[in-house]
């Protein structure tokens, strides 16, 4: 990084005057609904078949295996709840490609796009307002690419159900058990296209993360390196890879379950055309567990919650012929369940700062942790801690062990039905609905015997920002290099504190506008001296902070990862039974529908900044809405006997 006032006025009054809301649509984590929760899948085909009553019928039962495919479409909505108000609608971008997980696919209307730029762009070019800062992937200063996301989740799946009717012992009285093997598979297909490649004018200057400085040459290529988790090795600093909320790019990433054990008992009262039933229901966890590896990260079930409900359902005969051969019926059906504390891994973004997951923080130590800092700051700058020259992103210790309850969530299906002796056709509408979750820690404290995940112990880690960490001195007749304690609490994906403020390059040299500014200093013998910046002639003090603004545990934002969901669905069957048979009644249909799910937010904070990121009075109160929206196709065969 070559801090320079040329290099970063025209950013700095960039950002400046542009004003960018605070972006309450973030969703680092999307819990879409459970593959087991779908009562129109097992209503379709069974009408005439279950929650019957036959004269001198011992029992009635039924078995069904249903093989279905779903597919998500509206891309662009899972890639605004994963990432929120960084996103453009970014026009055809340079036909060269990054080899490096690259889709290679053509943007359209359901991609979005997110800016990787640097401080110091190439002639003369200005930042975007919205284009996150490369610095904080560990690229060049002059990088600039464009990632763009067309995200695709998909299931195969085959559900079991069977259904058994006491008709020995009490009329009406049924169990049903059901659940499905599934398949998911989720893709961002992140596509990175080079826009202006690191050169050796995007080098970070002496000061920056080390004292020697660091050639574009020993930075990432691409972004994608940086969010894939890729290793980096820069003499004298510890980089830390991502570990959390990885992208996994272009490739699928597939897991295989059963989704959850959903049973009932439940009884029903008929009389001619009419059809009356309740049950009791719940659902055993077999699913997977989420555990915060991957941005959408591929899910079989509900999230390992137990659940209990109670469901009701009817049916009515609107018409039949004479000889009941022909007939149409209306049936409806709601079921309502509480998910239980299920335990989860997530990742969060801080309070009031979107997607700040990805951001680069420093790790500082105490005084007292030597030989890391030989020459404690003095004075006005003594805060006591200096960096280390350890490099981490935020995700990294952000991403907790927690637990995880749904107050709600209902399933409800309207399907009207026409039969002809075995045929029958169905038409639906189904509504489902989450409520939104509740959120907390397994562990509230930043001591060592409760780290859930990465250590996150008290004030060991800031927002490094657009500042210096390092400096230099005379100390004894020598020039020494000198560790500074800068945070950063201002500032976001977006720019440093001091390109916030307004700065220019020689206000970012110096740190000026870092937390708690104070001119640094360090001992020399009896005397005290100025630790100066690297690059200036004649020298100029830098600041430190004091005291350092540390991210704590508290800052984690985790009421604005609350979401709840629903979707509207429409659906269609057709379906044979071959009712000649005495006995047993096999029967086999096809069918297909269609999801649309919700992608909205629901702000309780009454007024939004106009800087592009900073702290607000509102402590993330609003509940996000998200859904999967996806269509299937599926085939449902079985038998019933009575």
């Amino acid at each position: 990084m070559k801090q320079n006032s040329k290099k970063f006025f025209s950013i700095a009054l960039l950002l400046s005057t542009t004003a960018l809301a605070v972006d309450t649509t973030v969703l680092p984590f999307l819990q879409w609904r459970s593959q087991g929760r779908n009562t129109a899948r097992k209503v379709i085909g069974m009408v005439n078949l279950v929650d019957q009553y036959y004269e001198d019928a011992k029992c009635n039962w039924a078995f069904d295996l249903t093989l279905e495919y779903d597919r998500s479409f509206h891309p662009q909505y899972i890639s605004d709840a994963l990432f929120g108000e960084s996103l453009i609608n970014f026009p055809a971008t340079p036909a060269t490609t990054t080899t490096n997980n690259s889709c290679k696919k053509k943007c359209d209307s359901n991609s979005r796009t997110l800016l990787i730029e640097g401080f110091g762009l190439a002639n003369g070019a200005t930042k975007n307002a919205k284009s996150w800062l490369a610095e904080n992937f560990m690229l060049p200063d002059d990088y600039q690419s464009a990632i763009t996301f067309k995200p695709l989740v998909q299931n195969i799946l085959v559900n079991f159900d069977f259904y058994f009717g006491f008709e020995r012992w009490c009329k009406g009285l049924y169990m049903r058990l059901y659940g499905p093997v599934v398949n998911n598979r989720t893709n961002l297909e992140a596509t990175e296209t080079p826009i202006h490649a690191g050169t050796a004018a995007g080098s970070y200057s002496p000061g920056f993360i080390n004292p020697a400085g660091v050639a574009s040459t020993d930075l990432f290529e691409n972004a994608m390196q940086y969010f894939q988790g890729e290793t980096l090795k820069i003499a004298n600093v510890t980089y830390d890879p991502l570990v959390f909320a990885k992208m996994n790019g272009c490739g699928n990433k597939s897991k295989t379950g059963f989704a959850e054990l959903r049973g009932e008992l439940g009884w029903n009262w008929l009389k001619d055309n009419y059809r009356l039933g309740f049950n009791i229901q719940a659902a055993a966890p077999t699913g997977t567990r989420p555990n915060a590896e991957f941005l959408l990260e591929p899910q079989v079930g509900n999230g390992h919650h137990w659940e209990l409900g109670a469901g009701l359902k009817g049916a009515w005969t609107m018409w039949r012929s004479e000889d009941e051969e022909k007939h149409f019926d209306f049936i409806i059906e709601a079921d309502v369940t509480h998910l239980f504390n299920a335990k989860q891994r997530r990742t969060f973004d801080l309070k009031t700062k979107p997607n700040s997951r990805y951001m680069l923080a420093e790790k500082l130590a105490a005084n007292s942790a030597t030989p890391v800092n030989p020459n404690p700051l003095t004075g006005a700058s003594a805060s006591g801690f200096q960096v280390t020259g350890e490099y981490s992103p935020v995700a990294n210790f952000s991403t907790r062990d927690v637990k995880v309850s749904i107050g709600a969530q209902g399933d409800l299906v309207a399907m009207f039905t026409y039969t002809v002796r075995g045929f029958t056709w169905d038409l639906g509408y189904n509504f489902w609905g989450m409520s939104h979750e509740k959120i907390s820690l397994s562990c509230n404290t930043d001591t060592d015997d409760c780290q859930a995940v990465v250590p996150f112990l008290a004030n060991t880690w800031a927002l490094k920002g657009d500042a210096s960490t390092y400096g230099i001195a005379t100390v004894g007749g020598n020039a020494t290099n000198i560790a500074l304690s800068p945070s950063e609490s201002t500032a976001t994906i977006y720019a440093g504190s001091t390109m916030i403020a307004g700065g220019n390059g020689d206000a970012i040299a110096v740190n000026k506008n870092v937390d708690n500014a104070k001119l640094a200093t360090v001992a020399d013998g009896a005397n005290t001296v100025p630790v100066n910046s690297f690059l200036f002639n004649p020298a100029q003090q830098m600041n430190s902070s004091n005291p350092v603004v540390f991210i704590s545990i508290d800052d984690l934002d985790l009421n604005g990862a609350e979401l709840r969901g629903y979707s509207n669905k429409i659906f269609t069957h057709f379906s044979y039974a071959w009712t000649n048979h005495d006995k047993w009644v096999p029967f086999l249909g096809a069918g297909a529908s269609a999801e649309f799910g919700s992608h909205s937010s629901s702000d309780d904070c009454p007024t939004k900044t106009t800087t592009p990121v900073t702290t607000n009075n509102c402590d993330s109160n609003h509940h996000n809405s998200f859904g999967l929206s996806q269509w299937a196709v599926y085939l449902k065969g079985g038998v019933s006997f009575h």
